[in-house]
């Protein structure tokens, strides 16, 4: 326990800044700023991790695993539900391509730095050249399939409206019931050497587990609430500051903030003799990034 409360001292601490600059209104500069209140958000990112993670021993791997890449990207959501939100009040603003910056800098870091990250630290760890997926993981890999597929049709179409949102949704929903009715699949590596603080949490009674996770996922929505908006802002204003392409800032560096506590999550799975959850989160992750799509329903 105590090795967990210093990983949590050390979160709150992070986010203390960014509560003080929140209530006293002060911004002592965009490059402070983004320091502040980026480094807020990602400490809230690993205090809602923690909690998911250590329900792994009591729930479907799979659909705890979904339920980290949920809320492990939260953050990510806050900060793309901000800038589509004024993109929706000012429809030629320069908002709707920020939310689109945001979103696609967010796939990229996935994509084409997590995933192979996870096949490399394997290789190193265990100098193992792949990462061989169980036969269960053709739920995710299917689902991941399906929305790449609807991807393309939305491009095609070059708009995104209601009826999109309501599909791309149900396809998430339709995951979360499918991994919810997978057995649990537990391996000695899971027993006994669970990623991160969450090792410690999964150590508590039930009752006790329930109260932290609810403890922290509070605290976290807090953070992430009161630090969405200042950060957005904040990146745009560092952009405007330094010269340098707002567009491109944010497709860089907002995602850094938002999506490290899931691939730091993951490498830790790798790094415990668990690549297939890691890569698994990682693909859980971008199959709820679907919900991302509702926020940009309100672009007109």
């Amino acid at each position: 326990m105590k090795r967990f409360l210093i990983f949590l001292i050390l979160a709150v601490l992070a986010t203390a800044p960014a509560f003080v600059l929140r209530v006293t209104g002060a911004r002592p500069g965009p490059l402070v700023d983004v320091a502040v209140f980026g480094s807020a958000i990602l400490a809230a990112g690993f205090m809602l991790s923690w909690g998911a993670e250590a329900a792994e021993k009591r729930v479907s791997q799979g659909l705890i695993l979904a339920a980290v890449a949920l809320v492990t990207v939260l953050p990510e959501y806050a900060v793309d539900l901000y800038y589509a939100f004024q993109a929706g009040k000012a429809p030629n603003s320069p908002y709707v391509h920020y939310a689109a910056a945001n979103m696609t800098g967010a796939n990229r870091l996935l994509v084409g730095i997590a995933w192979p990250l996870m096949v490399f630290l394997h290789w190193a760890h265990a100098r193992r050249r792949a990462i061989e997926l169980a036969t269960i993981n053709v739920v995710e890999v299917g689902f991941l399939l399906l929305a790449s597929l609807y991807a393309f049709l939305i491009v095609l179409k070059n708009r995104i409206d209601l009826v999109d949102t309501l599909l791309l949704v149900g396809l998430f929903a339709a995951y979360l019931w499918v991994t919810a009715r997978t057995p649990k699949v537990a391996s000695e590596a899971a027993e006994d050497d669970d990623p991160g603080p969450a090792a410690v949490l999964g150590t508590l009674r039930p009752s006790r587990q329930w109260a932290w996770t609810a403890g922290l996922t509070a605290v976290a929505a807090v953070v992430i609430l009161a630090c969405a908006e200042p950060f957005a802002e904040s990146i745009i204003a560092a952009g405007r500051l330094l010269n340098f392409d707002e567009f491109l800032l944010i497709q860089w560096l907002a995602p850094l903030a938002s999506e490290a506590p899931a691939v730091v999550i993951a490498v830790l799975f790798v790094l415990s003799n668990r690549p297939e959850g890691g890569l698994t989160a990682m693909v859980s992750d971008k199959i709820n990034s679907g919900l991302y799509w509702w926020a940009c329903c309100r672009w007109p």
